[in-house]
């Protein structure tokens, strides 16, 4: 492309002294440099006469596209060191629905106030389209709480791992209780936290135990699940974190291995932004912590 560059230089100054000054080279490179490109073009592109340097026909019509190609070449540039910016500058988070904040948000929180000018952005979607999303390129990374093994796409990092406990209202006889045993929950009415696919786990192994599982009432919204269990109006199985962020009483389901791992996800072989990787070194020291 430097050629291009001088050409237009020459073509700019109709001479190849100041041409060669403005571009800070010798007038011998910037002479070599032409000489290629009329080889590359087939004819000459400037007829020097003296004082006379002028653009050959071919000159004429190679112009336009040449200065086009030089154009269209520092726009890449710029371009490119746009990006090479946002990815350096920036980290995008998608996150499971349902997932508690906390946790998660310290250590986010943390990139920000140690990266200067560092841009987060977080969504909040279903697990299915954050995986789809997360592969297709619109994050970063994303924060997961998956039942089944998800390490053949993605490489997964344990945030945190929490029990999943049964909440209910005050006075509800679990109280009496340092633990309840998943059997207990036999008839009793559940509020489902639909589209959540811990709800489907669950609902299958106390389906396997033998346990009457009816469902009362239903929501996709953590705030109105924890209203509907403060009101009295049934119990709901979820993460302890969840509980104590809404201040919901609960006790731990005795016997239930099934545990809610929140993760962050990267696309394994995906190269990570510096805002990326400094969150993957937050999460490995305090994992060691």
């Amino acid at each position: 492309m430097h050629q291009v560059r001088y050409f237009l230089a020459v073509a700019n100054h109709l001479n190849f002294t100041r041409a060669a000054d403005a571009l800070c080279v010798a007038q011998p490179s910037l002479t070599r440099a032409i000489q290629k490109l009329e080889a590359e073009l087939q004819g000459p592109l400037f007829r020097r006469e003296r004082a006379n340097t002028h653009l050959t026909e071919l000159g004429q019509v190679m112009l336009p596209y040449l200065q086009a190609a030089f154009d269209a070449a520092e726009a890449a540039k710029r371009q490119a060191r746009i990006v090479q910016k946002r990815e350096a500058g920036s980290l995008s988070l998608g996150v499971c629905a349902g997932i508690d904040a906390r946790g998660p948000a310290e250590l986010v929180f943390d990139i920000i106030r140690n990266m200067e000018n560092v841009e987060v952005s977080v969504e909040i979607a279903e697990p299915e389209a954050i995986e789809r999303r997360l592969i297709g390129g619109d994050f970063d990374a994303a924060l997961m709480a998956p039942v089944s093994d998800l390490r053949e796409r993605f490489d997964l990092h344990v945030i945190h791992d929490d029990a999943m406990v049964v909440a209910f209202a005050n006075g509800h006889d679990f109280a009496r209780h340092d633990r309840v045993e998943l059997e207990a929950l036999d008839g009793e009415p559940l509020i489902e936290r639909t589209d959540c696919h811990f709800e489907k786990a669950l609902a299958a192994i106390m389906h396997q135990r033998g346990v009457t599982r009816i469902v009362r009432h239903n929501s996709n919204d953590p705030c109105w699940t924890a209203e509907f269990v403060r009101s009295g109006l049934g119990c709901a199985i979820m993460p302890a974190a969840m509980a104590a962020s809404h201040s919901l009483q609960f006790r731990v389901l005795d016997g239930l291995t099934l545990r809610h791992a929140t993760m962050l996800a990267t696309v394994r072989g995906r190269r990570y932004s510096t805002a990326l990787a400094a969150l993957m070194q937050s999460i490995r020291q305090r994992s060691r912590s």
